[in-house]
């Protein structure tokens, strides 16, 4: 498989939130309202991945053969950080237009973090992850790069 060469398990849960954030946001604009609720579905699940370390996609994107990533170092990794900046503002902007009847030009912010989060599983940056480097999160390496040089891994996600 193409992907299993050069994405990692992160980029993928990037790719497919960012392309399910569009989606769901162009159906919600389109066709009808209560398609916005799987776009915080999304957001909520973005989030508490960033804690738990598991998400229900994990398991496919797992027996595709796509590779784990590993800390560099202890701490809060960039991917995690990513994952807590993105789901908070998608369930910020959502919430508020749902539940507070926010304008529903809103959700152009949630539609900036969802092509952003698409774009970046290729090229592997997006503003979020430069906000949590300057923040000082931790960078991590796929699992092939470590057992090239020697160290051990052990992933969240493994």
């Amino acid at each position: 498989m193409l992907f299993r060469s050069f994405m990692t398990i992160n980029a993928a849960l990037r790719l497919m939130a960012g392309l399910v954030v569009l989606t769901s946001l162009a159906l919600g604009t389109y066709l009808n309202a209560n398609w916005y609720y799987l776009t915080g579905f999304v957001g909520l699940n973005l989030f508490q991945s960033a804690f738990t370390g598991w998400c229900p996609a994990i398991l496919v994107f797992k027996k595709l053969g796509l590779k784990a990533e590993c800390p560099t170092d202890k701490g809060v990794t960039v991917n995690q950080a990513v994952h807590i900046i993105a789901g908070s503002v998608i369930i910020l902007t959502v919430g508020a237009v749902l539940f507070l009847h926010v304008t529903p030009m809103t959700l152009i912010i949630t539609a900036i973090i969802g092509a952003s989060l698409t774009q970046s599983a290729f090229t592997g940056w997006c503003p979020a992850m430069m906000i949590a480097s300057m923040l000082g999160c931790k960078k991590t390496t796929a699992r092939s790069e470590e057992r090239r040089v020697g160290k051990e891994c052990r992933s969240r996600w493994s």
